[in-house]
């Protein structure tokens, strides 16, 4: 499988040297992310669906943390705020044309240098298959009350904690935060660049994913578990989107100039 920030996985050879080197433990996280990137997102969604709901007390602290004494969110008001909102819903509209348009001039007139076509479809199916498909499903089948809807901030809904079924709300609902997933599908776009990019895009990259993730919350829009799981579920999708398109990149390539010759006969 190709990793997502070098050409060729870590070797196990390199892998027993760095298990025994104590001090080279972040060494050895690294590796694992890069060798088995699938795993690690996985065990990172499962651990993290386990705390949240063993302790699902931890969403209420949090979302007073941004409420105030009178129960609403005042930040949610915050021009600023809300500008920033706003940017994040308007993204994908940029985006997805842009990579699309890419694919077409990629098909129509291959270049080297230009995006390959399988990298493309993954970004394109990802996005369709997670903020487009999943988080929606997890909308409609949890059926979890936003925290500005709650009775605690003077709502009429019960609070539920992450990933129990209830009726309390039919659309729109919390679980899990459209906006957070279309945030860390950014990292996805970042997969796009040329190998030795991805990194440090990425680095540059979680500041923005932050701000449009966390805003949910200070809204009342969402809860910190909304936000957290949505990111570790899309984070598995990527991972093994990524590993799928990566593996058979080179027959993707050529059946899509196969069609693209067959479609201008």
């Amino acid at each position: 499988m190709s990793s997502l920030f070098q050409s060729t996985a870590i070797s196990a050879n390199g892998i027993r040297r760095l298990r025994a080197s104590p001090g080279l433990c972040a060494g050895l996280a690294r590796a694992r992310m890069e060798d088995q990137p699938i795993a690690v997102a996985g065990a990172l969604t499962i651990c993290a669906a386990f705390v949240f709901m063993a302790f699902p007390g931890m969403d209420l602290v949090v979302s007073r943390w941004a409420a105030s004494a009178a129960g609403d969110f005042p930040l949610s008001r915050e021009p600023a705020l809300r500008a920033l909102r706003d940017f994040n819903r308007l993204l994908p509209y940029f985006i997805l044309p842009c990579v699309l348009s890419l694919l077409v001039v990629q098909a129509l007139t291959p270049r080297p240098r230009l995006l390959r076509p399988h990298k493309a479809l993954f970004f394109l199916t990802f996005y369709a298959l997670g903020p487009g498909l999943l988080i929606q499903a997890f909308k409609r089948l949890i059926g979890r009350a936003r925290p500005y809807d709650i009775t605690d901030f003077g709502g009429s809904l019960p609070f539920t904690p992450a990933w129990q079924v209830s009726s309390a709300c039919s659309r729109s609902c919390s679980f899990a935060s459209g906006e957070s997933a279309t945030a860390i599908a950014l990292i996805a776009l970042a997969l796009l660049l040329p190998v030795h990019w991805r990194l440090a895009t990425i680095v540059a990259l979680i500041p923005l994913i932050l701000a449009f993730s966390l805003n949910r919350i200070v809204f009342g829009a969402h809860f910190l578990s909304d936000v957290v799981l949505a990111w570790l579920i899309m984070l598995w999708l990527m991972t093994w989107l990524w590993s799928v398109f990566t593996d058979n990149g080179e027959r993707i390539d050529a059946a899509v100039q196969r069609l693209w010759r067959r479609r201008n006969r």
